[in-house]
């Protein structure tokens, strides 16, 4: 998959042992099929992969919609927010209401 989108996230709190990595990409395959694959775990390790296939590029938005939304709730759930450290978006894929 060549992405079209991609967005790295993290979270830092070091009093709670908080040190986590998130990254989506979303694009198509080879075949013409949307994609969106998501990595996450603690920084600095291999962490876990989740691969979504979705019909459409509207699905695709959707699945990273979805994400994003979660990861936004972050500083109620761990007590600290997800920080933008790295942003591809060159077709304005990012929901713009959603950081």
């Amino acid at each position: 998959m060549s992405p079209l989108f991609q967005i790295d996230l993290e979270a830092c709190n070091p009093g709670k042992g908080h040190h986590r990595a998130y990254r989506i990409e979303a694009g198509r395959d080879l075949f013409g099929h949307w994609l969106v694959e998501i990595r996450f775990g603690r920084i600095g390790t291999a962490g876990r992969s989740v691969a979504y296939s979705a019909p459409d590029e509207g699905g695709a938005r959707r699945i990273v919609r979805q994400c994003l939304r979660r990861r936004s709730s972050a500083p109620r759930r761990i007590g600290v927010p997800y920080r933008i450290r790295a942003l591809r978006d060159p077709q304005g894929f990012m929901p713009v209401n959603v950081t």
